[in-house]
This record gives C-alpha cells, structure tokens and sequence, in this order.
C-alpha cells in the first residue's frame, strides 16, 4: 500500500488579464487545484482508492504525471511542468509529452 506525503511545485505561465493585474484568480486555481489532486489523493492509499493507479503502480513519477493530466486543463494557463517532491532526496519533474 502506497500513501503519499509529498509537495508538490506547478510551473505555468499565463498572461497578465490587463483588466485584474492578475494572472488567474486564486479563489478559481485554489478551487481546481483541491478538486482534481487534494481531493482525489489526499489521505487515500494510491493502489486501492485512486482508479488511475489501480493498474498502474504509483511511483512518483506516475504520480506527477497524473498530477500534470488532471491540471493541464485549468482555463488560460499553460502548464509547464509539475514537480513531486517525496523527500529532500527524492524527486520528480514531468514536463508533459513533446508533441
């Protein structure tokens, strides 16, 4: 059984919205962010709980692509990459499929 502790770092780029000065809205990425990773990991056994990882084995690096799949499609942002980190020692980047 597999229960993940980790940080995980998203890189993205947006354009600044000229009318907010902002990139996104926090409330609205916040909100995405816990609906498709906190939500479906948080305090779960990967191999039993999680469907994605009931036939693949969930070592970080599959874990931060799914990570990556799940929040790709945030509305106006390009995800660059995503990063978990289990330990100091220990960590994967995934960057997406080169087209």
């Amino acid at each position: 059984m597999r229960v993940l502790k980790s940080i995980v770092a998203l890189g993205a780029c947006w354009d600044v919205n000229p009318a907010t000065g902002m990139i996104a809205n926090l409330a609205d990425l916040d909100a995405f962010v816990h609906r498709e990773v906190i939500e479906a990991f948080d305090h779960k056994s990967m191999n039993e709980d999680v469907p994605e990882f009931l036939r693949v084995v969930p070592t970080t690096e599959n874990v931060c692509k799914e990570i990556y799949r799940r929040l790709k499609p945030f509305p106006g942002a390009k995800l660059e990459r995503v990063r978990v980190e289990e330990t100091s020692n220990n960590s994967f980047e995934y960057c997406g499929e080169e087209a």
